[in-house]
């Protein structure tokens, strides 16, 4: 009595050859998924570090601006940053939020400066970065 069964083995071949691209589909799309993911970090990240520099740049080039500019309280006011830099696609704004005298421990005389704290925020495609500063001015 022969058995008749030679049909079994393509079956069987089939099924492990499906098995094979339902597991290569699914390897497919989970690398795709984590290729946005790796793309959107950088993306955040290159934005983060960019408004972080230039509140950097900000607080680099304060005296000038702060000298230059006549800053009301609450008002907010522009920094441009240098054309052609890795910082020119980002906004900074000065806003003069407290003034009175300086920090305890600051190393000045109550009477002798008038100290006023400005918030310098930087932003770049939602990304924000808010710096604060301490300036202290000759008590008039």
């Amino acid at each position: 009595m022969k058995n008749n069964q030679e049909g079994m083995v393509l079956v069987l071949v089939l099924l492990v050859l499906l098995a094979a691209i339902i597991i290569g589909i699914a390897v497919m799309r989970s690398t795709t998924i984590e290729a946005r993911i790796a793309g959107n970090e950088r993306a955040y990240k290159r934005d983060f570090y960019t408004a972080e520099s230039a509140g950097n740049y900000a607080v680099a080039n304060f005296d000038a601006f702060a000298s230059s500019t006549v800053i009301n309280m609450n008002t907010t006011y522009p920094l441009s940053p240098p054309v052609g830099s890795m910082i020119s696609s980002a906004t900074i704004s000065v806003q003069m939020t407290l003034t009175g005298t300086s920090p305890v421990g600051e190393g000045t005389s109550a009477t002798q400066v008038t100290t006023n704290y400005y918030k310098i925020i930087s932003n770049i495609n939602n990304q924000n970065i808010e710096i604060g500063v301490w300036k202290n001015f000759p008590t008039q």
